[in-house]
């Protein structure tokens, strides 16, 4: 297991804050000059995302190889989770969480400040 830093990282609190930072992101968005534009691209990327997972749904449901590594996967997963991997792996996750938080931040206020500009 990893040594708990000096702060430690909660990993609810960290992805509270990055639904929050979202939040934010698209009211800042959504009052951005270029609002259209950019609900057009979100909708088309949803779009192009629903379509490649009904093709890859599909696909794996015909594919039998696939159902093989679906059942070496869960093997695997219950193999980490005897480990006491799970606990490292919820504190990596939640500090990259942090780390997205701070850039979307960082993010938000760049666009805040060039939509009072």
């Amino acid at each position: 297991m990893a040594t708990p830093e000096s702060s430690p990282v909660d990993l609810a609190h960290e992805l509270r804050e990055l639904g929050e930072q979202i939040k934010r992101a698209l009211q800042v968005a959504r009052e951005h000059p270029k609002t259209k534009e950019f609900e057009q691209e979100i909708a088309k990327a949803f779009n192009d995302l629903q379509a490649e997972i009904q093709r890859a749904l599909k696909t794996a449901q015909e594919n039998e190889s696939l159902k093989k590594a679906g059942e070496q996967v869960k093997q695997a997963v219950q193999s980490v989770q005897g480990s006491g991997a799970p606990d490292d792996i919820a504190h990596g996750i939640a500090k990259g969480v942090r780390a997205l938080n701070e850039q979307i931040r960082k993010a938000i206020e760049e666009a805040e400040k060039s939509t009072r500009s």
